[in-house]
């Protein structure tokens, strides 16, 4: 088959493939959308719906607990009961205030009757004062707190007739003995009081159903839910409030959606075909010169070119095809000597940036010997040993960096050994004995032995307590009495490691992208930094398989300018009982190195 037709195939299918699929997913996508939408309107009106029944109902029930709880009006009947002064004049007097009485809660019904049934007021129907209900007083002391359901008596204000409705009450009971009056409020329980409750939600409405209607009504394009079930005095349901779902009109804009996507996809069907027979009648030959070139150049032949002329897009997307080649070798050759010149600079960098360490306590060893001697100090035989020690120590320790460093520029393998922390530390607590930064070490006798290399280890401690160190001297100063503290606290971890906590009352570390890039190399805020010092750390501690974090330290002194105690950065480091694996990789540096190489 010719390249000529084989171009002509994928494109027609690269086209219709992603049409097909990309029409099909956007009908099934809107109409799963579109169905989630109404399911989810259904819900949310049951949810809104059944926290407003809900609310009603506690509202109902807390304005007839405030009649039955000290209402002025109640209190009297009670009284006049108790005190059989109870007669028509106080009853008319009743029936005239307790119409305001019904407006001020809410309701729509509110009658106050004895416990017998006698009706002693009533505000939705005046002249069933005096009447006997003997149901309706039963049912209100059988429900106790619950709403119940019950027909009542209402005068129509225009035609001055009576007729039955059916209502949601609510009773209370004030009084006792023969002052007792039973206080029942409510609202008609009817299309506007479910329409109330849930306001416009577009296909969305409530209806009351008598219980064992609903299911059957229920129309093929309606969906139902229940939000509440009503009962009478006696429990037994009687009503039930449910939210309807009309989806017919989104069964109708699915239907419109799903014949325009057909016809959309017919369309772009029709379009992708003759696009692709053009567009491969002139590509043909120049793309099989840009694929061999291309070819040419994934085998590494970067001065491989095609011959672009220039003219028309495809001319010139040859002549950019040439060029790009050529600038691709000349970036090659300028990438692979900007490489090799960062690569030893990082090395250098590095180098200067380790020997510094472990002049400090050659320094330190060497004034405090020349300091003693010239006072004479009897102790100088032994100061001169100890610092002698030291020093050859950290000459070793410096020997050994550079050799390592001149083997590709990269740290030493740790040589891992059963250590005492607090050994380690101790060692460089002597080493900061002359410092200007006081050094507190806070360790417990019983402290575990991890295993990991002591000098990588002493390089640690050495940079974290240096730099609380400097942090605690930009805030307070230098000097003999400066308030700068940097304190190391030790302790057990459960897995038998050991917890170390380098504290400072410097000006801490800010959260967020700053302490991101505090382990970053070449990262620093100080003015003579390098920004490799906590990036060794990080590295030495990953290669030992310990964790370093950052956070903020408890306050280690009193602010003299404010008395409020505050604290600076606390490094966290954690070592593992059984530190570095016994098959360790090279360091990060040499693999960084071989890559660039």
């Amino acid at each position: 088959m010719s390249l000529r037709v084989r171009l002509t195939l994928a494109v027609v299918l690269a086209a219709l493939l992603p049409t097909g699929a990309v029409g099909l997913w956007a009908r099934s996508t809107i109409q799963s959308r579109a169905t989630a939408e109404y399911a989810q309107r259904l819900d949310s009106a049951v949810a809104r719906a059944r926290v407003s029944v809900d609310e009603r109902l506690a509202q109902d029930r807390r304005a007839v607990d405030r009649l039955c709880d000290g209402d002025y009006v109640v209190d009297r009947v009670v009284i006049d009961l108790e005190a059989n002064r109870f007669g028509p004049e106080r009853q008319a007097d009743l029936v005239a205030s307790l119409p305001r009485i019904m407006r001020s809660l809410g309701a729509r019904t509110l009658e106050l009757l004895s416990p017998t049934g006698e009706v002693l007021a009533s505000a939705h129907y005046p002249g069933h004062a005096g009447a006997h209900d003997p149901d309706l007083a039963r049912a209100a002391l059988a429900a106790g707190d619950r709403p119940f359901v019950r027909s009542v008596r209402l005068r129509d204000d225009e035609r001055r007739t009576p007729e039955d409705r059916r209502a949601l009450l609510v009773a209370c009971a004030a009084g006792a003995g023969r002052g007792q009056v039973l206080v029942v409020a409510g609202r008609l329980l009817d299309e506007p009081f479910a329409a109330d409750l849930l306001g416009d939600a577009g296909p969305v409405s409530l209806a009351l159903v008598p219980v064992g209607e609903g299911a059957a009504a229920a129309r093929a394009h309606e969906q139902r839910r229940e939000i509440i079930a009503f009962h009478d005095a006696s429990g037994v349901p009687v009503a039930r409030l449910e939210a309807v779902l009309d989806d017919a009109p989104l069964r109708a804009q699915l239907a419109e959606l799903e014949r325009v996507v057909w016809l959309t996809m017919g369309a772009a069907a029709l379009v992708a075909v003759l696009f692709g027979v053009l567009l491969a009648l002139g590509i043909t030959r120049p793309l099989a010169r840009l694929e061999a070139a291309a070819e040419r150049v994934a085998a590494g032949d970067l001065e491989s070119t095609v011959g672009g002329s220039g003219r028309g897009e495809v001319g010139r997307a040859l002549a950019a095809f040439d060029h790009m080649t050529r600038e691709l070798a000349t970036t090659q050759r300028r990438l692979l000597r900007a490489e090799r010149v960062a690569a030893w600079r990082e090395i250098a960098r590095r180098i200067a940036h380790e020997i510094k360490n472990p002049l400090l306590p050659i320094q330190v060893s060497i004034e405090t010997m020349r300091k003693t001697y010239a006072k004479q100090h009897p102790d100088f035989p032994e100061i001169f040993e100890e610092s002698t020690v030291m020093i050859l120590e950290e000459v070793q320790r410096l020997e050994r960096i550079v050799t390592e460093f001149s083997r590709f520029a990269r740290l030493p393998r740790p040589r891992p050994e059963s250590l005492d922390v607090r050994e380690v530390l101790s060692h460089l607590e002597t080493m900061h004995v002359t410092n200007d930064v006081p050094l507190h070490i806070d360790a417990p006798r019983d402290l575990p032995r991890v295993r990991a290399d002591r000098e990588q280890l002493t390089q640690v401690f050495v940079n974290l307590v240096q730099n609380a160190a400097d942090a605690g001297r930009a805030r307070h100063g230098g000097g003999e009495h400066t308030a700068a503290r940097v304190v190391v606290v030790l302790s057990a971890t459960k897995d038998g490691g050991v917890d170390a906590r380098v504290r400072d009352n410097g000006p801490g570390i800010p959260a967020g992208e700053e302490r991101q890039r505090v382990f970053e190399p070449y990262h620093t805020t100080k003015a003579g930094g390098t920004g490799l010092g906590l990036a060794i750390v990080h590295r030495i501690l990953s290669e030992h398989l310990a964790t370093i974090e950052i956070g903020d330290s408890p306050p280690l002194d009193a602010d003299d300018t404010t008395g409020q105690t505050r604290g600076g950065a606390e490094l966290h480091v954690v070592l593992t009982k059984d530190g570095p694996p016994l098959d360790a990789e090279a360091s990060l540096s040499e693999g960084a190195l071989r890559t660039r190489d």
